[in-house]
């Protein structure tokens, strides 16, 4: 239920690679002027737009994979799953 691309796409490594990448920003508004940069006036941060285009990236990601899959011919099945046994996968009540 949490979408293709795995935990790192999805929950993990992306999203904090994102969040960290904006969060950087501060320091070099703060440390350009020491190269020659002027900043008219002190920069503001909306974390609204920040996790908005976090998600719209995620979103981005998902449709391709969602797009390899379909095109390798993968027949995706959403839902939970479980082990019933060594050969026997259950997705919400269907075996296979």
């Amino acid at each position: 239920t949490g979408g293709v691309g795995g935990t790192c796409v999805i929950r993990g490594c992306v999203p904090k690679k994102l969040m960290m990448y904006g969060s950087e920003y501060a320091h070099a508004f703060k440390d350009c002027e020491g190269f020659g940069w002027t900043v008219p006036e002190a920069p503001t941060h909306d974390m609204r737009t920040l996790i908005f285009n976090k998600n719209k990236e995620l979103d981005r990601l998902h449709g391709i994979y969602l797009k390899l899959l379909n095109g390798s011919g993968v027949e995706l099945l959403e839902g939970r799953g479980r082990m019933v046994d060594a050969h026997t996968v259950e997705v919400d009540g269907k075996k296979m």
